[in-house]
């Protein structure tokens, strides 16, 4: 499918500045602290901070940022950017070596973050290059603040976003990948990426000045970086950051105070606030996108039940900016399909996609299963540091998903699983969700109580192991549910590859940590 469109020019800096600048008194971002700051006063704000940075942040070109969404947040990136540097917003969730890893990955001298959010983490601390935010929003005189304002207002967006630094190809951020199926890796996005992204989005997702997003993913996650921190200055709409996204009554509450109308968020969001969010706190939400994992049909039935309207699901990837398809609301578009159940859309303009056979590479007829491969603007520049790693994925333009997918007669795309999330079993390609929808659906559960993963295995190459929870119940139980299956034999399996674990093991943004499944399976074999 070929939805080619040409390059966008400027960078990102200079995008919110003509934004800031033509909606100047409106609402631009608030938090769940109660800070709240107009598109004039962002601009003023991100300007006069990027001054300070620009003294204390040492060369070279890139700064990290460890802080939850936020009015904070959002401005440390803002300045980052506007000062003509590569924001590298780091996952605060994993530990203190991954951290130290990931900055020395970037050459990071320079971290923004603030007391109060370490202080409530209990981590991180001891960083070499902190900056606190406390420290640094500039307490300016009144020369100085009209100073900024002035710049503000009438210097040419490319003077105050620093064009003269960088262009629309160069580096914007560095998000590092999940590592839910290998090892985290640093994805360089450049200014076009993240643009064209959000331009393609919002020439069909059509958004209205007086719409407010209600923001709860994290920075450090593409789908956040993109669709909560940069769509909303880009397109001129105001953004309510909560800091937890699990927090349910709290984004209940911030989503109510700012009649919150979008909603972006991953499907395990949802089940904490359909457990704990009030319908009328939901009330003036026309939508809600979802996407890092699979919708299951229960809980877009579920939600839509209590808050009257459907979740829609879409599909992306950190090295794709991250939007590559997503379903459409009815209402927007009455007079054709926009949506359909069990998929992720049909792709947004300029992105191309096709089907390949997993070991040819052959491209496949419409409504075969096989190997996704996508191509557009929102192809990252590569892997930092790793040529040979990005010339894995990268041939020709066409970025290598890892994920299994088809197309259908009227373009939608269904995601069926991971690659990864295979096992050859006696030549024989076995889906691991598959074997876990089994469990749930004779468990009647939504939730992750099962996990299917493989270890090796001499005479197959592989064999499955099931990881559950207590609540899942016992091993005889889990075993009847699979012998009396429909699945084929050889995807079944055996007795003593029942494993009973204490939690899931997930990343932020709620998927499965498929690598830590293997590693627990894995051990677990081996001590038997």
């Amino acid at each position: 499918m070929n939805n080619a469109k040409p390059k966008l020019e400027g960078s990102l800096g200079e995008y919110f500045v003509r934004t800031a600048r033509k909606n100047w008194p409106e609402r631009c971002i608030s938090d769940s602290t109660g800070k709240h700051l107009s598109y004039g006063q962002t601009l003023v704000a991100a300007l006069a901070l990027s001054a300070k940075l620009d003294k204390l942040a040492p060369s070279p070109d890139k700064i990290a940022i460890i802080l939850p969404p936020s009015v904070g947040a959002a401005l440390a990136n803002f300045a980052v950017t506007l000062l003509g540097r590569v924001a590298v917003n780091l996952n605060y969730i994993v530990s203190e070596q991954t951290i130290k890893s990931s900055l020395a990955k970037c050459e990071v001298k320079c971290i923004i973050s603030s007391r109060s959010f370490l202080e409530k983490i209990k981590k991180f601390e001891n960083l070499p290059g902190l900056i606190f935010l406390e420290d640094v929003i500039p307490k300016l005189k009144f020369t100085a603040k009209l100073k900024t304002y002035v710049k503000a207002r009438f210097l040419p967006p490319p003077l105050l976003a620093n064009a003269g630094r960088h262009s629309a190809d160069d580096l914007a951020t560095i998000i590092f990948s999940s590592g839910s199926s290998g090892r985290p890796k640093a994805v360089m996005l450049s200014h076009n990426n993240i643009i064209s992204n959000i331009k393609a989005l919002t020439s069909v997702f059509h958004l209205k000045p007086d719409d407010n997003l209600c923001a709860v993913l994290p920075f450090f996650h593409a789908f956040g970086f993109t669709c909560s921190l940069w769509l909303p200055v880009i397109s001129g709409v105001s953004a309510a950051y909560v800091a937890n996204p699990l927090d349910a009554e709290l984004v209940g509450k911030v989503a109510d105070k700012n009649r919150s109308t979008v909603l972006f968020a991953a499907p395990t969001f949802l089940l904490k606030y359909m457990r704990k969010t009030k319908p009328a706190d939901f009330a003036s939400l026309w939508a809600v996108v979802v996407g890092a994992e699979k919708l299951k049909k229960s809980i877009a039935d579920s939600f839509e039940a209590k808050f009257n309207i459907r979740p829609l699901e879409g599909y992306g990837a950190t090295e794709l900016s991250p939007v590559v398809s997503f379903n459409l609301p009815d209402e927007q578009n009455p007079d054709r399909i926009v949506n359909k159940e069990g998929t992720v859309g049909r792709p947004i303009s300029g992105v191309m996609v096709k089907i390949v056979d997993c070991e040819t590479q052959e491209p496949l007829p419409t409504g075969r299963t096989g190997l996704l491969m996508v191509k557009g603007p929102n192809v990252m520049l590569g892997y930092l540091n790793e040529p040979e790693e990005t010339a894995r994925v990268i041939k020709d333009g066409w970025y290598n998903t890892g994920d299994i997918a088809k197309i259908d007669e009227d373009g939608f795309l269904t995601i069926t699983d991971r690659l990864s999330r295979f096992s050859k079993i006696g030549g024989e390609m076995v889906p691991h969700l598959s074997i876990e929808q089994v469990f749930l659906n004779a468990l009647d559960t939504d939730e992750n109580v099962v996990a299917v993963t493989s270890v090796p295995d001499d005479k197959k190459g592989e064999e499955i192991v099931v990881l559950y929870l207590e609540k899942a119940g016992s091993v005889e139980k889990l075993h009847e549910i699979m012998n009396t299956s429909n699945l084929p034999n050889i995807w079944k399996p055996r007795r003593n590859n029942y494993i009973k674990i204490e939690s899931m093991p997930t990343l932020g943004s709620g998927k499965l940590d498929v690598m830590q499944l293997r590693k627990i399976a894995s051990t677990a074999k081996n001590s038997i």
